[in-house]
Order: C-alpha cells, then sequence, then structure tokens
C-alpha cells in the first residue's frame, strides 16, 4: 500500500522536518510514503483555501481512500488507527491520501471530496505539528499491526 501526505503550506520549521524524515525513515520498511506541499493560502476566505486545495487535487483523486485532517473528524485511538489502516490493507487498497490544511483549515469541497474525516486531538494543533503527529502515528499503527515493541 501507498500513503500519500498532502499538505497545505510547507513544513518549515527544523525541528518538526527533522522529526518527519525520522519516522519517514522508519514508515519506509512497512509502506511507500510519499510527501507532497503546495504553498499555503493567503486568507481564511474560502476562496483562496479553495485555490491551494485544487492544486492538491490533481495529485489525490486517484487515492482509493481519502482522508481529511480536520478539527471536526472523528477521533481514535492508536490502536483503532492501526486496526482501520489493517482493514485498508486487508482490502487491497493501493493508496490512501491524508489530507491536511494550512493554518487555515481546509475547504469545505477538500472535506466533501474525502472518504473519511481524521481529527488527531481535540486540541487545535498548529499544521506542521499535525504532520509529525501523522507521520508518527501511522509509523505506530504498523508496529501495532506487527505486533512490534513500540507501541506501549
Amino acid at each position: 500500500m501507498n500513503i500519500q501526505i498532502l499538505g497545505i503550506g510547507k513544513v518549515k520549521e527544523p525541528y518538526y522536518r527533522e522529526g518527519m524524515e525520522e519516522f519517514l525513515k522508519r514508515l519506509s520498511g512497512y509502506s511507500s510514503v510519499e510527501i507532497r506541499e503546495v504553498p499555503k493560502e493567503r486568507s481564511e476566505r474560502e476562496s483562496d483555501k479553495e485555490k491551494a486545495y485544487s492544486s492538491l487535487r490533481k495529485t489525490h483523486l486517484k487515492a482509493d481512500i481519502r482522508v481529511a485532517l480536520e478539527e471536526g473528524g472523528q477521533q481514535k485511538t492508536s490502536q483503532e488507527l492501526a486496526s482501520w489502516l489493517g482493514d485498508v490493507i486487508k482490502d487491497g487498497v493501493g493508496r490512501v491520501s491524508f489530507l491536511l490544511g494550512g493554518p487555515h483549515g481546509l475547504c469545505k469541497s477538500a472535506v466533501d471530496d474525502s472518504n473519511m474525516r481524521l481529527s488527531l486531538s481535540a486540541m487545535t494543533l498548529p499544521h506542521q505539528m499535525a504532520r509529525l503527529l501523522l507521520v508518527e502515528q501511522l509509523y505506530r499503527a504498523f508496529t501495532i499491526l506487527k505486533r512490534e515493541p513500540y507501541h506501549k
């Protein structure tokens, strides 16, 4: 299975990038993971968020499953995420795309185009931190599925 992480705005802070690189390296033993970023939107206006999303739309429409990470999405434990990921793998899904908004979130059409809405926390997170948390949780999910000792 291939995983895409599609983000609006770039991860600029070196400590977030370094953390992501570490978990991406670990994830490479389980799945192919690709990260794509497009420039962030200029404002909170829906039209600006839509413009940023249209840049990503070309990339992620070919995914079998599209997951929008957003504030109002479903929250899952690490075990539940692993179980969902295991089901996706068993179903023979070729590609899962995770879509993360920029500082102003996702536009309505991005959420509507998704098969699933997922929230990483009930708390508000910086969009750069959310990407790091997503990559770590994906790694954790694979280690849970393989019954490896990372998850305690």
